[in-house]
């Protein structure tokens, strides 16, 4: 999963589940951990901090400006925000996290697939 998409999917999951009144301890306390390290990695940009809340509410419409907006912040070279990220969906998901659902390759990865389900063909030169 690219840490982008790892940012996102912990926003959406972190805020169905923490609304919930079932919502577990753990799941809750990963979320307020993370919400925190993002609020950090994007303290004074304020459209950013704006987005966050948007995208909450209405990921389909705000995601492209997040995206953009995480990126102007090189959130994917923030270690210990991307461990917050992977924290709550393993929260919520520990099946998934235990497949490896939610690990993210950081640096120059190629033939990454994200999901399950996938299948590659890798078609090797052989010589010269």
């Amino acid at each position: 999963m690219d840490p982008i998409s790892l940012i996102l999917g912990a926003l959406l999951v972190g805020a169905a589940k923490g609304s919930g009144e079932v919502a577990s301890s753990a799941v809750m306390d990963s979320y307020n951990g993370f919400r925190e390290a993002l609020r950090r990695r994007l303290a004074g940009r304020r459209p950013a901090q704006a987005a966050v809340e948007e995208y909450t509410e209405d990921p389909d419409n705000w995601r492209p400006a997040l995206e953009t907006y995480l990126q102007q912040a090189d959130v994917q070279k923030d270690d210990a925000l991307l461990a917050s990220a992977s924290a709550v969906l393993s929260a919520a998901d520990p099946d998934g996290a235990s497949r490896g659902k939610y690990a993210v390759q950081i640096y120059g990865a190629q033939g990454v697939q994200v999901g399950d389900r996938n299948t590659q063909t890798n078609n090797y030169r052989s010589g010269p």
